[in-house]
Order: C-alpha cells, then sequence, then structure tokens
C-alpha cells in the first residue's frame, strides 16, 4: 500500500484507501487478515484534500468491526505529525465509542520522533472548483452536451477535481443529461476525492441511472457522511438495509445527522409495516 498512487479501484486496498463502502463490507467478510490494510490507510495518507476527504470514522469503525488490535494504531502515535494527526483522531473515536483502552493511550502519546520525517505521498490540495464550470442559465438543454464533453474530458485527462460541480450542474436536468450517467457512474467509483461521492450520487439518481439500489447499500457503510445520509433515505427496504440502518441509529462513532436519519428512517418503515399489517388484517 506503500505508494505514491492509489490502487486500482478494483482491490481491496484501492477501495479502502478512497472510503468505499465496497471496501467496508469486503473487509467485513474477511475478518482480520485484512488488518494490515486498515492500519496502512492510518499510517500513509492518500488523500489530497485531507480536510475535505473524511476517512477516520470510516477506518475507526473498521477497526472496531473487525475487532482488531489497538496496540499498532497507539504504535503510530510517535510517528510524524500527520501520521500521529491521524492515529489520534482514530483513537478519539473509538473512545468515544466505548474503548477503554484507546481512552487509556490518549493522556500519554509517546513523544515525537527525531530524525527525517518518514516518506508520504505527495499531496496537492484540491481546491473548490465551484465556480469552474458555472451554472448554464436556466437549465437550456442544449447545454448538455457541453458539459457532457466537459465531464468526458475530465475523466481522459484524469482531472479528479472539480467533476462533482459539472455533475451537480447535469443534475438539474433530470433524466434529460441519461448521456452523463455512464461517466458519472466511473467517477463515482474511481473519484479519489471522497467529498465529491455525494454530488455523483445525486446526479446518477436525478437521471434514473439503473442499479440505484445497490449503490445506495454500498453507500450506507461510505465513509463520507453525505453519502451515508442520502443511503440512510433511499436504501431499499430490505432485512439487511433495516439492520444496518438499526445500527447506524445506535452507532456512538456516526454522526447526529445520520443517526437522527436512520431512526426516522425506520420509523416511518415501521408504520408501513403497521399499516399494512392492519391492512392484511
Amino acid at each position: 500500500m506503500h505508494s505514491d498512487h492509489y490502487a486500482p479501484t478494483t482491490t481491496l486496498p484501492g477501495l479502502l484507501q478512497r472510503g468505499r463502502g465496497q471496501g467496508a463490507l469486503i473487509a467485513a467478510e474477511d475478518g482480520p487478515s485484512v488488518a494490515e490494510l486498515v492500519y496502512g490507510c492510518i499510517r500513509w495518507d492518500w488523500r489530497w484534500d485531507p480536510t475535505a476527504d473524511d476517512r477516520d470514522r470510516y477506518l475507526a469503525r473498521l477497526i472496531r468491526d473487525l475487532g482488531l488490535p489497538l496496540a499498532p494504531v497507539v504504535e503510530l502515535l510517535p510517528g510524524d505529525e500527520g501520521t500521529r494527526r491521524r492515529a489520534t483522531r482514530v483513537l478519539e473515536l473509538l473512545a468515544l465509542g466505548g474503548s477503554a483502552q484507546a481512552r487509556a493511550a490518549l493522556p500519554d502519546p509517546a513523544p515525537a520522533p527525531d530524525g527525517p520525517t518518514p516518506h508520504h505521498p505527495a499531496k496537492e490540495a484540491c481546491p473548490d472548483r465551484g465556480d469552474a464550470y458555472p451554472p448554464a442559465g436556466p437549465g437550456d438543454e442544449r447545454d448538455i452536451p457541453a458539459l457532457v464533453a466537459e465531464l468526458e474530458r475530465c475523466w481522459v485527462a484524469r482531472a479528479w477535481c472539480g467533476p462533482a460541480a459539472l455533475a451537480r450542474d447535469l443534475t438539474r436536468f433530470g433524466p434529460r443529461a441519461a448521456d452523463a450517467v455512464s461517466l458519472l457512474r466511473r467517477f463515482w467509483l474511481s473519484t479519489p476525492h471522497s467529498s465529491e461521492r455525494p454530488a455523483y450520487l445525486e446526479a446518477l439518481a436525478a437521471m434514473g441511472a439503473a442499479g440505484m439500489p445497490e449503490v445506495y447499500v454500498e453507500s450506507l457503510d461510505d465513509c463520507e457522511p453525505r453519502a451515508r445520509l442520502l443511503a440512510v433515505r433511499h436504501a431499499p427496504d430490505r432485512p439487511a438495509v433495516r439492520a444496518r440502518l438499526g445500527r447506524l441509529r445506535d452507532d456512538p462513532l456516526e454522526v447526529p445527522e445520520v443517526r437522527e436519519a436512520a431512526a426516522a428512517r425506520l420509523s416511518g418503515l415501521g408504520r408501513q409495516l403497521f399499516e399494512g399489517a392492519r391492512v392484511d388484517a
């Protein structure tokens, strides 16, 4: 995993590096055997913009749910500033979730090391590109081909910063912009900027893209709170989804907005079940 580049999105390391829900689902099946991959995502940071792309809660939840030892995380506290910050944040979240070991490790972090700072992948800040692709007036359909062409150009150039603004612009056209679905799906699958994934989710849903139920199911475990919030509201009603909603509702590591949305969704599903039973009776 120690490379300047993200691993391919078709691999478990690549999924975990991007904070994709599919990575968490595969890791849950593989169990403790993925420990070194999870620890590696704390030891090294691939994010171009750590202030925007969320990973800490995702990694803390993986450590907790997989029952991974905390010692390798505690051992990162003497690392360089970035590594120490990531390890500390994960331990803080685990302490919030009730881990006494994490709580004990935080008051007495080891001192910073002497000598050179360990190598980390090169970073490039991803600026707010909201003004790079201004909205196309009131929504003239004649603008769709140009917007899709610009999205294609971004894909070919691997220009990861900013396509979410194009996605938001195309979202206004709904199914009329269906020509963008394939590209938007590729960006959702591959972008290294997890903060942009919710915009791709919203665009795909607005355009009526096929396969959205499974996309929402995966997104229940996405690293980005906004992606989880969309998934909580729109994931299909299945027993496994209800179970996941219950865990999100009760999870002390989850952000309040997602917990509240999960509670509301479960309450609504319960009322539907009750009313359906009354009709059948």
